[in-house]
């Protein structure tokens, strides 16, 4: 499959989560602008990854086992104003409710996903179809607290950051736990795992995390490459910094980050593409290797007249043949330990040689 082509406008479909890796970097480097390219590889110049991996792979087989089910456990929350700092809970949850996609994604590697009643819509296709059977309640920033309740849950996720007021009614129903932001994922599997009675499930899995991360740096030669992130939305342009999830997996692979990407009061930064001329500053988004994602269809079509214009153009990734699409859900809502070795898949390209 040669992705490392020249620059053509086309339509594309991304495929979701895990699995089987994308051709060989160093195959792909090879074609030429002529080769003939499918409607799945290229989005204006861009090429796509992620096309290979297999969404109903990326969960645990098995559940994980549980210590002590029956013994009572305190669960830390996290901080936010009428949270208390922690929940109790007792016995092996059966009929989970997760409210946030890095919930859903820790119960996926704990092989809990079969114990899901309900979770918030829409839900991510990355983690395949084990879903499939979960209660739709409501948006992430709004739950269907009646859903919530007829779901009948013996244990709720929820998240500090996007449903801070729910949390009395949400305990109110069940037992719950309030999770943080998107750059703490680690600490959120910790906490669902612990919830769940898997505390050292957790070690196991976030080990396997940091060993991955490892090979993949020494692999890809990762400390001497400056990745990029980039997310396009119906009407801007966000560049990444370095305290967000992305960045979590970057800096735990060893990738380093061009020197406009390195602030951290803020996850992002928007960059205004309306009225886009030759002299448009679009520097922000450059790097030795740009990863960029979609949040929609609107989004996508909107990147493709920028990803089209003179000023990204102008980008050395783009000139060197160095921009990639990828999955806005693994790279930027996923928030966990499955999303999280998406990247890790995606990062093999950073070493590829140049077109």
């Amino acid at each position: 499959m040669a992705l490392l082509l020249a620059g053509v406008t086309v339509s594309f479909t991304v495929l979701t989560a895990c699995g089987a890796p994308d051709s060989d970097p160093g195959a792909a480097a090879s074609g030429s602008a002529q080769t003939p390219i499918t409607s799945t590889t290229r989005i204006a110049g861009a090429g796509v990854l992620g096309n290979q991996r297999r969404p109903d792979e990326s969960c645990a087989a098995a559940p994980a086992p549980a210590v002590s089910p029956d013994a009572p456990r305190t669960v830390r929350n996290a901080s936010g104003s009428g949270i208390p700092a922690s929940t109790e809970v007792r016995g092996d949850p059966q009929r989970i409710v997760a409210l946030s996609f890095a919930e859903l994604d820790a119960l996926c590697a704990l092989g809990l996903q079969d114990r899901v009643v309900g979770t918030t819509v829409p839900q991510p296709s990355y983690l395949g179809t084990v879903l499939h059977d979960a209660a739709g309640l409501g948006d992430r920033d709004a739950p269907d607290l009646a859903a919530v309740a007829d779901a009948a849950p013996d244990l709720i996720f929820g998240s500090a950051t996007q449903t801070p007021d729910s949390y009395a009614a949400l305990a109110g129903i069940a037992p719950t736990v309030f999770t943080g932001s998107a750059a703490d994922w680690q600490n959120t599997l910790r906490a669902v795992a612990a919830a769940t009675g898997r505390p050292e499930a957790a070690d196991a899995v976030l080990d396997g995390f940091e060993r991955e991360a490892r090979e993949a740096g020494e692999r890809t030669d990762a400390t001497h490459f400056q990745a990029s992130v980039v997310q396009f939305t119906e009407d801007s342009m966000r560049v990444y910094g370095a305290e967000n999830f992305p960045a979590t997996v970057l800096r735990a692979v060893g990738v380093d980050r061009p020197a406009a990407q390195r602030f951290t009061d803020v996850p992002f930064i928007e960059v205004s593409i309306s009225n886009l001329t030759e002299e448009t500053d679009l520097s922000a988004a450059d790097g030795d290797i740009v990863y960029l994602s979609f949040t929609g269809p609107a989004a996508k079509e909107r990147a493709t007249a920028v990803l089209n214009s003179a000023a990204w153009r102008k980008l050395s990734a783009t000139r060197d043949d160095r921009v990639f699409a990828v999955n806005n859900e693994v790279w930027q809502t996923g928030q966990g330990v499955v999303a999280a070795r998406g990247i890790i898949e995606d990062l093999r390209w950073l070493n590829a040689p140049i077109n």
